[in-house]
């Protein structure tokens, strides 16, 4: 009984000391990086479930927003970004409406930004028209 005693001591200690070790690991460990690099100085913000954008990095560091909250998934090809987007609910309280979306294309090479397309067929026609497919969508 004294043997088994023992034991139970020291496991119990062992699970304290790697509790206390994984809480000092997460404190100290390094935080997530701010943004996720796309494609030609394009990156995905994503700041919270209700903050997810695209923005690009300026000549003198800054980043400017250009395809606004909440991105949805994205999709690359050679130089162009597509974008699924939806909007913000204007209330805290209300959810997102996951069911509407819009569009968006980014050219990195010029920085033209086409959208938003409210609708597949137009957001189709206008890749269509740039002779562009996305093969794969990422969700962010």
């Amino acid at each position: 009984m004294k043997r088994i005693f023992k034991w139970l001591v020291r496991i119990i200690f062992i699970v304290i000391l790697l509790g206390i070790g994984l809480t000092i690991y997460s404190l100290l460990a390094p935080p997530e990086p701010p943004a996720t690099a796309i494609h030609g100085g394009y990156a995905l913000m994503k700041e919270s479930s209700r903050s997810a954008y695209i923005v690009r990095q300026t000549e003198d560091g800054n980043t400017v927003e250009v395809i606004p909250s909440i991105i949805i998934s994205y999709a690359v090809n050679n130089t162009y970004i597509a974008a699924k987007q939806t909007e913000v609910p204007a209330s805290e309280d209300v959810k997102p409406d996951f069911t509407t979306y819009s569009y968006w294309l980014i050219d990195t090479a010029s920085g033209e930004v086409f959208g938003p397309f409210y609708n597949e067929a137009d957001f189709a026609a206008k890749c269509t028209e740039l002779d562009l497919s996305f093969d794969e969508w990422l969700g962010t």
